[in-house]
């Protein structure tokens, strides 16, 4: 805690009498930046079990031959291009809620550093296009559901 209090000479004029310099970072941000890492991370592990739970079901219904649909990509069943495709994308939006939560907390770190300005909008450009693949998975999820 810095303080910098001076006393007034014949004339002097004082300024800043009373300042204290806490060097406290901006909460707001640690605040914005917890909680955006936090949903993310949410987002992301929730996204990756339900995949995994969508294959694993379509395997106990299937059996074996479900993988090899997966594989043989000329004659794609209607679950095997379920996974295929809503499975991708959901992914695909997981892998950028991940890399969200990660950048989050390296900018989280980086605002104790003097003069550092967080660049939230970045994280939540980021947190965005994770929202907008999720949104298309699962779109995509009830179109090839009901066509």
């Amino acid at each position: 805690m810095k303080s910098s209090f001076t006393t007034r000479e014949k004339g002097e004029k004082v300024e800043n009498e009373w300042e204290i310099d806490l060097k406290l970072p901006d909460i707001g941000a640690m605040a914005t930046l917890v909680a955006t890492s936090i949903c993310a991370a949410i987002l992301g592990a929730a996204e990756i079990a339900y995949t995994m739970m969508w294959i694993t079901s379509a395997y106990e219904r299937h059996g074996k031959s479900f993988f090899l649909d997966l594989i043989n990509a000329n004659d794609l069943t209607w679950t095997a291009e379920f996974i295929v495709v809503a499975g991708s994308l959901l992914l695909l939006s997981s892998i950028v809620f991940l890399t969200t939560m990660f950048y989050s907390l390296i900018e989280l770190n980086a605002l104790n550093k003097p003069n550092k300005n967080p660049r939230i909008k970045i994280v939540f450009i980021m947190f965005i296009i994770g929202l907008i693949l999720l949104f298309l998975a699962l779109t995509s999820a009830l179109i090839l559901r009901y066509m």
